[in-house]
């Protein structure tokens, strides 16, 4: 008999696979607690916790989190502590974490909440510790969707017209970087990458690796 795949096993909604940025990412990464910021269905976390971290994972899906505890439970992923959270009010509690991860997240919050969460973020990795993010930015073809069809809600935020999140916030140039412009940056893209859903051509993303002092 065939070996089901994970997304017909599991209902995976997308390829279980972790994101790219992570692989480049890990080379930089120390110590024992990694914080997975919107963690969707796992694939991140379960990556970080094949390397030998121990991951606390949020989100606010509770579709996504329930696959994601069946393939915790069915793979005995002890390292791994699932919690049903939202990013925007989520305590982030300071110096804690050794590796904060929040990939494409930004993109589904306003840009005044991005601000906040990245502010919580920034003291909520420990000196030493490492942040990875990304997001949709001023590039994406989808902004055009956006734009001149829908009223902005705050500078280049909209709300989303699918059911994913309640607003789609398209990061400006160079604003990931600035708001982290007093941590090391280690490594930084601003442009067009492949979507890797495969459900776009091409995305216009921002990219940052970056690294608390001290």
């Amino acid at each position: 008999m065939p070996r089901l795949s994970l997304v017909q096993r599991y209902g995976f909604e997308n390829p279980f696979v972790p994101d790219p940025l992570l692989k480049k990412a890990v080379r930089y990464c120390r110590g024992e607690k990694v914080l997975d910021v919107g963690c969707g269905e796992g694939a991140d976390s379960v990556y970080f916790a094949g390397k030998g971290f121990n991951v606390t994972s949020i989100d606010r899906n509770d579709e996504y989190l329930s696959r994601f505890r069946r393939y915790k439970r069915e793979n005995e992923l002890s390292p791994i502590t699932i919690r049903q959270q939202d990013v925007r009010t989520f305590g982030f509690p300071a110096n804690t974490y050794d590796v904060i991860s929040s990939i494409l997240v930004v993109c589904c919050m306003k840009r005044s909440e991005f601000e906040k969460t990245s502010r919580k973020i920034k003291s909520s990795v420990k000196r030493g510790g490492i942040v990875i993010m990304s997001s949709r930015n001023y590039l994406d073809p989808e902004l055009q969707d956006y734009t001149g069809k829908q009223r902005m809600i705050e500078p280049n935020t909209f709300a989303a017209k699918d059911g994913c999140c309640k607003f789609v916030y398209f990061i400006e140039k160079g604003r990931l970087r600035e708001m982290f412009d007093d941590f090391e940056v280690l490594y930084y893209f601003e442009g067009y990458k492949p979507c890797k859903y495969h459900e776009h051509p091409r995305h216009g993303d921002s990219l940052l690796i970056c690294r608390r002092p001290g």
